[in-house]
């Protein structure tokens, strides 16, 4: 399970909306005057959790508050909960694009850089025989 930041929609009656939605009156929290503690959603299993009382529910069974006091029933929070999975979703094709475009400049690297290492390897084996060639032509000139 994949737990995220329940952000609370846009309420018609005030207009104000929330990055985090709270479960309103959590025991876990009484001393905080009834604000709640923060819910995650899971948007593939469709559940709700508070994190300060570790309740989880089905998200269709949960039911929303406003600070002006309006309540959402969770038809309502439909659509934040389709852009939360539609986000989501975007999210794992951006990291998966990346992943794969990862993995092209890395062989790309392997590549090239086996191209310089062979290249530089002829380089060195032509040298060395060039100088070894000098040496042992040095050697039978000095001898005979």
């Amino acid at each position: 399970m994949t737990w995220v930041e329940f952000p609370f929609p846009t309420c018609p009656a005030c207009a104000r909306s929330w990055s985090a939605s709270r479960h309103q009156n959590c025991p876990a929290c009484s001393s905080d005057g009834g604000r709640g503690a923060a819910l995650d959603v899971d948007p593939d299993a469709a559940r709700v959790r508070c994190v300060g009382c570790n309740g989880s529910w089905s998200v269709w069974e949960a039911r929303f508050f406003c600070g002006c006091g309006r309540r959402f029933e969770a038809a309502e929070v439909e659509a934040a909960l389709n852009e939360i999975i539609r986000v989501a979703s975007l999210l794992v094709d951006i990291l998966v694009q990346q992943g794969r475009d990862l993995a092209e400049i890395r062989r790309a690297g392997e590549a090239s850089f086996r191209s310089w290492l062979g290249h530089l390897t002829d380089t060195l084996a032509g040298a060395l025989g060039s100088a070894a060639g000098h040496v042992v032509g040095s050697l039978l000139r000095t001898l005979f």
